[in-house]
């Protein structure tokens, strides 16, 4: 395969959603293209703003945090898995408001209250991120709301 055609079928790939360039280089890999040809495309992907880390960064946080209801620890662990450096996470991560952390907190756990146990409500928060603190405060919060109405 030519740069040119990799060049192509990767520029429709980050056009149909934000890609990381950890995700660029798997698909180069797809297709076969030799490593210093590998960065050729990178590179022009980026200087053509089809391929931004920050704004992926940005995409998945802000995904991640209002359809999956994850909590900061569990994005961090996934943006690390897509190779995106430390300072980026932290700055992205940083944005996020508490209070919509803990909106999301009680939503899930408003949502599972009367199927789940106290335990099974902490550890599915738990393995969305969630930190002890905030798990105890929408439990509480939630279960109080229960018992008045």
């Amino acid at each position: 395969m030519t740069t040119t055609e990799a060049l192509s079928k990767l520029q429709n790939y980050c056009a149909y959603q934000e890609r990381s360039p950890f995700e660029v280089s798997r698909k180069l890999d797809l297709l076969k293209l030799p490593r210093n040809r590998q960065e050729e495309v990178i590179a022009t992907l980026m200087e053509d703003n089809f391929l931004d880390e920050y704004r992926f960064a940005e995409a998945y946080t802000r995904g991640k945090l209002h359809q999956k209801y994850w909590a900061p620890r569990k994005i961090k662990v996934g943006l690390r898995q897509h190779r995106i450096p430390l300072v980026t996470i932290d700055r992205i991560v940083g944005l996020v408001d508490y209070n919509t952390i803990y909106k999301n907190a009680l939503y899930l756990t408003n949502r599972w209250f009367v199927s789940k146990t106290k335990a099974q409500i902490s550890s599915s928060l738990q393995r969305r991120g969630y930190d002890y603190e905030t798990i105890v405060k929408a439990f509480e919060e939630v279960k109080e709301q229960s018992r008045n109405a």
